[in-house]
């Protein structure tokens, strides 16, 4: 039997995002809220989660949608955030979190992967995009002050230097080396056959009581036969030349 993969039901997905988008612009012509002129950033946001919901049904397969998926649904809350506030010049050091959306972007590729290369370039591209949004974070708003005294944009800049304090905490775990569990050593009892007795490589068996007998008997030290001594005559002969009956 063929395996039914998972399919993405693209036509239905479009659809939803058309309601919706027809939706905020009748909406916003309805209402005096000025819907979508607040809230459209948010349609690229649902446009980048399309990618990363496609990722979820494709598997590995799909691995790569992660980067468009992770870098398109940043730039929307980018956006998003820029809008709302009327921050639009902070893009002068906010685009270096595009950089960090894309190696989030390699970080949710290598959980589909498992690769190490991969895992560490992931955190390269965080730190740097991280490390230069703080630092022309700083120069433009420290020092040259390009929003002025806007509390949004201390908020702005305070955040990332909150992301990059949780990338040094956590750098270890992206560049740590995989180790393989060690294996488990029993310890074995060497025999050497060429001096071992025969009797201690043999399997012990019980002795049936036929076999015990004979080994008893086996056992006993045996006695040495005692030699029969020639017996002496009561009269001893005396020599001829006796020299007292001489």
């Amino acid at each position: 039997m063929a395996k039914k993969g998972s399919v993405f039901n693209w036509q239905l997905f479009l659809g939803f995002v058309l309601i919706v988008t027809g939706g905020l612009f009748l909406a916003d012509q309805l209402l005096d809220g000025n819907i979508m002129r607040t809230f459209w950033p948010l349609l690229v946001v649902l446009f980048g989660l399309t990618f990363l919901f496609g990722l979820i049904l494709a598997g590995r397969t799909g691995a790569w949608l992660a980067i468009p998926g992770a870098l398109i649904t940043t730039l929307g809350l980018l956006l998003f955030f820029q809008n709302w506030t009327d921050l639009w010049a902070t893009w002068t050091y906010a685009w270096a979190l595009l950089l960090t959306a894309v190696g989030f972007g390699l970080l949710i590729m290598n959980i589909y992967l498992k690769r190490l290369g991969l895992r560490r370039a992931a955190g390269v591209v965080i730190g740097i995009g991280l490390f230069l949004f703080v630092i022309f974070g700083v120069f433009f708003e420290v020092i040259l002050k390009i929003s002025g005294k806007d509390i949004n944009a201390s908020l702005f800049l305070g955040g990332g230097l909150v992301l990059l304090g949780l990338f040094v905490i956590f750098s270890r775990l992206l560049f740590a080396k995989k180790r393989k569990p060690e294996p488990v050593q029993i310890p074995v009892e060497v025999v050497d056959v060429a001096t071992a007795p025969v009797e201690d490589l043999l399997p012990e068996e019980e002795p049936t009581p036929a076999e015990g007998r004979i080994v008893e008997e086996e056992a006993e030290p045996e006695e040495k036969p005692i030699m029969d001594e020639e017996p002496q005559s009561d009269t001893e002969v005396l020599p001829d030349d006796d020299p007292i009956t001489g």
